[in-house]
């Protein structure tokens, strides 16, 4: 409310700084700052940085001439590196033409094993000319990491005028912008290669080197890079901006008569892949500068005084700061239709002061920070006083903007199309089309989709064109075309029909738009009172539709005792018809139906819940129904009051079964696992008392027996948890022929015990499938147990794996007594012990086809029994396999 105050003051005195707006514009600041510090906004500064500086040429200085290694010097002369003789020979025409200085941006490292004698022709040409300046490099060793400069090797070093390093610092980005002037390992003792020079020939020209100081200019102890010095490099213009000479053609002599004199001449390779090539701001797409070139741009950029160098970012942040708090602060004293052109010279005018230091005082002043906040501060400022005048015009409506708002299913046009995607899916029709009130086409289910409106509908109608039925949607002075292409099947259901008639007339605007003038605004809140009254409506229709389809019995009493809602779970649970009225029904018709556990009744309980406000949550049930948890409810209004109670009914039979299936296993586990170990301590003390004295064999025997039955129903009910958690997303790429074979041979002394004979039949090398390989291959040997478990002696047990183009099946025969019809459905379930045949010592647990089964089904196949008494039994599994694809 105090905005909207400030609001109906506009105009009647003088402009008050909004206190609001101060604060976010200092957070603005304050982020755009935190960013410029942070170097976030470095990638736009330095485009801008490059835009400026290729508006920025100069011509070449005409004493410094390139001789390039190029592509045509190499055909003429062949493959790099040629022989340092015809080096010597450029250095000895070069010297006689009479260059002040020659850079040969060359490593001559090692000596020359194979023609030594080009060495000493080489240094002797270099000590000759007196003028001649070579590179040094800073390089990581391969052994140890180590960095370590390198110079030239000593027989060509102690004949150079001297030395430079030849370091290019890229950004990022990979862009080449920056030089250090002086640098090295341990302290920055090397000046550039262009430094060295000048300080030769023109040493009154970099006296005083400029750039950006390093203050640790000597390191501290380990061996690292030390640079000073740090200027923006000015180049003259693109590759091949500065005069060159092909190396091969300097050689021949094919060049003016004294062509070279005076002039400060550099060597290097311009040939693609021979050299360093590297990107510049002033480069094309695919034109990359060579080293020697930046070299020559460095040496004509000292010359002529015009290094760039970059403001400090203390004077950086503190100007960007000041420029945008008072730009900013402007904002709210400006008329709004002039707010937009002020903006936009703001804009401009700092592209333009940054533009006027660097070319004027080569100094570069980063704008992005300060443009970045005004293209954020012009929106920021116009939604904040949108919002403001929004807030006043809503004032008179604060009372039903805090009534309960309708739940909103359908936003304006953004969800049509998502939702009628979704509505063709599940009714499966071909496709869609929407159109505008002319016919063109606004977005479809497919763009090859083409069809044609007719030429006039009905509001909201049907028209059926062919295989297209045609719907008018209203929108306010317009109206939508909507096409579905459907066959007669789907037209022809109408329940299909009604849910995408329902669905679509959410999207109809009935209501043509305001008109403006004096009662513009008074309509506007009559059209909001009505739409917060239908709103209420939908809301209430919503919440009986989230009612009815609640798989919980809900019903709603009021202090009477009486049921004024209910839902049709709730109808069916008490066994009430649902076309009846729930009113008829009071507390008498509940309690007939109720019963609750421990004795209670919904007498006492009520008085819990209506008295003192209590939720109850207690077990019950219902006749026909099974077991229900029944929760109730106070339900009170905004002041407190107590007007009803709600009742939840819940189904918890499947629960309550499961849980005594669970006592179920329990007292099985309980009763079968202390048997073993209580027969065995039993016997333990009988052979203690000396009452029956049994041998040592019979002893071990029994012992054996004993623990081995208690260890194999241990193992079997936790492979049979195991499986039952077991998830199919976890499981691994198996071969199922590998599994095969091992369950076989698992069971092979079993059988051999037995005289029994164990015959494989399988048909492929190797079957992929997605499995557990542990569980499924005790599933195998657990099937096959049970096969010789239940085989006569001297019987066959036959396994089959064969691989088909979706699945593999894998059965196993026996020549048992069989399974009878009706006992093949119980023997899957846990602790069933349903055939006959095994001696006593043989007998299972009655979960080793329980764990099968469950294993089966998480790797997504089924199990089947095809059996009759006295004919044997066969198991077969059929297993989902991993295409070849």
């Amino acid at each position: 409310m105090r905005d909207v105050a400030s609001i109906r003051r506009v105009g009647r005195g003088r402009l008050i700084l909004s206190p609001s707006w101060l604060v976010l514009s200092l957070l603005l600041i304050g982020a755009l700052l935190l960013a410029l510090n942070s170097q976030l906004l470095w990638r736009m500064d330095q485009l801008l940085y490059d835009a400026q500086l290729k508006l920025w040429s100069r011509p070449p200085p005409q004493d410094v001439v390139i001789v390039a290694v190029d592509s045509g010097s190499l055909t003429q002369l062949g493959r790099w590196p040629w022989k340092r003789g015809i080096h010597a020979e450029l250095i000895d025409r070069l010297s006689a033409e009479g260059a002040r200085a020659i850079f040969l941006d060359i490593l001559f490292v090692e000596p020359d094993q194979q023609h030594p004698e080009e060495d000493a022709r080489l240094a002797d040409a270099i000590a000759r000319s007196n003028r001649v300046f070579l590179p040094v490099i800073i390089e990581q060793l391969m052994r140890d990491g180590q960095l370590t400069e390198t110079l030239p090797m000593p027989l060509l070093a102690e004949k150079a005028r001297g030395f430079g390093h030849v370091d290019i610092d890229l950004d990022p980005d990979g862009i080449a912008r920056r030089v250090f002037l002086r640098e090295g390992v341990g302290s920055a003792h090397w000046p550039s290669i262009s430094v060295a020079i000048l300080q030769a020939v023109s040493p009154e020209q970099v006296k005083t080197l400029p750039g950006g100081r390093n203050p640790d200019v000597i390191s501290s102890g380990a061996a690292a890079i030390v640079r000073d010095h740090h200027i923006l490099l000015p180049f003259a213009g693109p590759p091949g901006h500065f005069n060159s000479l092909p190396y091969a053609e300097v050689l021949s002599g094919t060049y003016p008569a004294d062509y070279f004199r005076d002039k400060i001449v550099l060597v290097g390779a311009t040939a693609p892949g021979l050299g360093d090539l590297i990107p510049t701001p002033v480069s094309g797409y695919n034109r990359p500068m060579s080293g020697v070139e930046i070299n020559a741009n460095l040496i004509d950029a000292l010359r002529r005084g015009i290094a760039i160098e970059t403001l400090d970012i203390k004077w950086q942040l503190q100007l960007t700061g000041l420029i945008l708090f008072l730009s900013l602060l402007s904002f709210p004293f400006i008329k709004p239709r002039l707010l937009f052109l002020t903006v936009g010279v703001m804009f401009f005018s700092t592209l333009g002061i940054s533009s006027l230091l660097l070319h004027s005082l080569q100094l570069w002043f980063p704008p992005t920070a300060i443009l970045t906040g005004l293209l954020l501060g012009f929106p920021l400022w116009s939604w904040r006083r949108m919002v403001r005048t929004a807030r006043y015009f809503e004032q008179e409506l604060t009372r039903l903007r805090e009534e309960p708002r309708n739940i909103q299913f359908y936003e304006a046009s953004g969800h049509f199309s998502s939702g009628l995607n979704f509505l063709k899916e599940i009714l499966q029709f071909d496709g869609w089309v929407l159109c505008d009130a002319m016919g063109l086409v606004i977005n479809s289910s497919d763009r090859a989709l083409v069809a044609t409106p007719p030429g006039s509908l009905i509001l909201l109608g049907q028209t059926r064109k062919e295989m297209w039925l045609w719907l008018l949607i209203p929108r306010g002075n317009t109206h939508w075309q909507l096409g579905l292409k459907m066959n007669e099947a789907l037209y022809q259901d109408p329940d299909a029909m009604e849910l995408l008639t329902e669905y679509i007339e959410q999207f109809g605007v009935n209501y043509r738009p305001e008109r403006r003038g004096n009662v513009e605004l008074v309509e506007r809140q009559v059209r909001r009172v009505q739409s917060a009254i239908a709103d209420l409506r939908s809301t209430r229709r919503l919440l009986s539709d989230i009612l009815r389809q609640m798989v919980d019995g809900v019903l709603v009493i009021n202090l009477g005792g009486q049921v004024v809602m209910s839902n049709k779970r709730a109808a069916h649970f008490l066994g009430i018809p649902v076309e009846s009225d729930p009113v008829l029904f009071d507390m008498d018709v509940l309690s007939h139906h109720l019963s609750i556990k421990g004795g209670l009744t919904l007498g006492a309980v009520f008085r819990d819940v209506l008295v003192d406000g209590k939720v109850v949550s207690l077990e019950g049930s219902i006749a026909q129904q099974g077991e229900m948890l029944i929760q109730i409810s106070p339900l009170s209004e905004a002041g407190g009051r107590f007007n009803g109670a709600i009742i939840i009914l819940s189904d918890i039979s499947p629960l309550k079964e499961s849980e005594r299936q669970r006592t179920q296993t329990l007292n099985f586990l309980s009763h079968d696992l202390r048997s073993p170990l209580t027969s065995l301590i039993s016997m333990l003390e009988i052979q203690k008392s000396g009452v029956e004295v049994l041998t040592e064999v019979e002893l071990s025997d029994r012992i054996s027996r004993y623990a081995h039955k208690a260890l194999r129903l241990a193992d079997d009910f936790l492979r049979l948890a195991k499986a039952e958690n077991a998830d199919y997303e976890n499981f691994r790429e198996t071969d199922m022929v590998s599994l095969a074979h091992n369950a076989v041979d698992a069971v092979y002394a079993e059988a051999k015990s037995k005289t029994i004979t164990l015959e494989r039949i399988i048909q492929s090398e190797n079957i992929w499938m997605k499995a557990d390989a542990t569980m499924l291959e005790r599933a195998l040997i657990n099937l096959l147990e049970n096969a010789i478990r239940y085989s006569p002696v001297g019987s066959k047990v036959t396994f089959r794996l064969a691989s088909h183009e979706q699945d593999v099946s894998c059965c196993i025969e026996d020549q048992g007594q069989g399974i009878a019809k009706e006992d093949q459905e119980k023997i899957f379930a846990p602790y069933q012990q349903i055939r006959k045949g095994a001696s006593k010592n043989q007998k299972g647990t009655g979960l080793g086809l329980a764990f099968v089964k469950v294993v089966v089904e998480k790797h997504r196949g089924k199990i089947t029994v095809q059996s009759d008494v006295n004919v044997g039994a066969s198991f077969c599994l059929t297993l989902p396999v991993i295409s070849e694809a």
